[in-house]
């Protein structure tokens, strides 16, 4: 008996220290000022749309006094939502440390294509299928599309955000430069020959490359990859053979046949 009823009180007495404990660690964080923000974006990707000055705007916006301020004050939900919020931002992480310093973690969205419609607008679409707008800071060196397109940023941007998965898929013919962008950026060979995208006024894919004086009349993006399969093979077997500038028009839009005019 004696002995569960000191099993009992020895429970009390560290159930007891540990909510004490708990109640002056909660305490000593309410005291803790904010000394520091600490901002952390991920160049990995190579891409330098988003810039600390940026962030920083962004969090003096929803509160105008950091530094100073009890760091248990600082809500970094609010925080994340805004900065998650910036179109070339793809991912943001906000939390507090124990020594008063706010951390923001930012992963920069990674642009696939650039577009160029026909109003000489620009805007990227990133690896996602999220729309970015250009920065007038910084230009990415991707695949260019350009031609008749009549899409703005501003139409294809709303259709983003009204569309809960935020992928390209029912759009108009933006999602056709996407499946060919995302192919392209995937395939080793392709990322380095193809640098133009050109849509025609049949609404036709055109490809320029990088080595040929030539264009690939490829139509849609239906069976992609098999016509770009067809197209290795007839760079590797017939243009090696004829001359890289042999022919001015290579069209794939042929079941099975390639189809070429010479110059």
């Amino acid at each position: 008996m004696i002995k569960k009823v000191l099993h009992i009180s020895l429970w009390v007495i560290c159930s007891v220290g540990i909510l004490l404990l708990l109640g002056f660690v909660n305490k000593a964080q309410n005291e803790v000022i904010c000394s520091e923000i600490k901002v952390d974006i991920d160049r990995s990707n190579g891409n330098f749309f988003v810039e600390e000055e940026d962030i920083n705007a962004m969090v003096y916006h929803e509160i105008d006094t950091v530094i100073g301020r009890a760091i248990s004050d600082i809500k970094t939900e609010r925080l994340e939502y805004k900065i998650n919020n910036h179109p070339s931002v793809y991912n943001a992480e906000v939390y507090k440390t124990i020594n008063g310093k706010l951390v923001i973690e930012v992963k920069q969205r990674t642009p696939i294509v650039r577009i160029f419609n026909k109003e000489g607008e620009s805007f990227y679409i990133d690896s996602t299928g999220q729309i970015m707008p250009q920065s007038p800071n910084y230009t990415s060196r991707v695949l260019i599309a350009n031609g008749y397109i009549n899409d703005s940023f501003i139409d294809v941007y709303q259709e983003n955000a009204r569309n809960v998965s935020d992928t390209l898929a029912n759009r108009s013919y933006i999602d056709e430069i996407f499946t060919f962008a995302e192919f392209i950026r995937k395939d080793k060979f392709w990322n380095a020959q193809i640098e133009q995208l050109y849509v025609n006024k049949d609404l036709e894919i055109e490809l320029i490359p990088k080595v040929g004086n030539h264009r690939i009349v490829f139509g849609d993006a239906v069976s992609i990859r098999e016509k770009f399969d067809k197209l290795k093979v007839f760079y590797f077997k017939g243009l090696n053979k004829t001359g890289w500038n042999e022919y001015s028009i290579i069209n794939l839009k042929y079941a099975n046949q390639v189809v070429c005019t010479k110059r």
